[in-house]
């Protein structure tokens, strides 16, 4: 836990490849001390995977981003907040790198997710919405 939460801080302060060095460590202790589906797997692929895309390692990151959605989807049905999650930074990932309708796909299921889980109101409501409505820009779909 403490090299997932080291990776965590040098991201939150701009250190993406040492970030990227304490998931990379912090993963293969998870993966040997509690298996490759375990929870906090899924949690140290989806910040790497995250930290990737933001890096516009396209395919680094989706590898991290759909074995992360694969764990959580495995523990909490598809249907879960932490399963919307990756699918916005999927959605991202596909946006900047890959097929913008695809895109806009996660998005859509990402935002139906969030609302029914978390409301309208919610501030990764109001993130995905924002993200959705960047893409469409990006689509020219008024």
């Amino acid at each position: 836990d403490t090299l997932h939460c080291m990776g965590f801080s040098m991201d939150n302060v701009g250190k993406s490849e040492e970030a990227i060095e304490y998931y990379d460590r912090a993963l293969e202790i998870r993966i040997e001390c509690l298996g490759q589906d375990d929870l906090r797997v899924a949690e140290t692929l989806h910040n790497k995977g995250a930290l990737l895309c933001e890096a516009d390692r396209a395919d680094e990151a989706m590898e991290c981003l759909e074995e992360a959605l694969r764990i959580r989807e495995l523990h909490h049905g598809e249907e879960h907040e932490s399963c919307a999650d990756t699918m916005q930074w999927m959605g991202n990932l596909l946006r900047k790198h890959g097929d913008p309708s695809e895109a806009l796909d996660y998005f859509k299921f990402a935002l139906r997710i969030k609302q029914t889980r978390l409301g309208n109101d919610d501030i990764d409501v109001a993130n995905t919405l924002f993200n959705t409505a960047v893409l469409l820009d990006d689509l020219e779909k008024y």
